[in-house]
């Protein structure tokens, strides 16, 4: 196994899926997308960009 795929293997075990809360401009309903970022519990993207910086956003 390569180093990559054990550090996805691990990066997959670890963390914890929920939802990140969006919501559509054009019908205004709510978009919820799986995410398994860091935060580990449910957010909006403002929320992850206070935690995480807006460079993160750009990688």
């Amino acid at each position: 196994m390569s180093k990559q795929t054990r550090r996805a293997r691990l990066r997959t075990a670890t963390a914890e899926a929920h939802v990140e809360r969006a919501v559509s401009v054009v019908t205004g309903r709510p978009i919820l997308i799986r995410c398994e970022c860091p935060l580990g519990h449910d957010h909006t993207y403002a929320e992850w960009q206070e935690r995480f910086g807006r460079e993160a956003a750009e990688e």
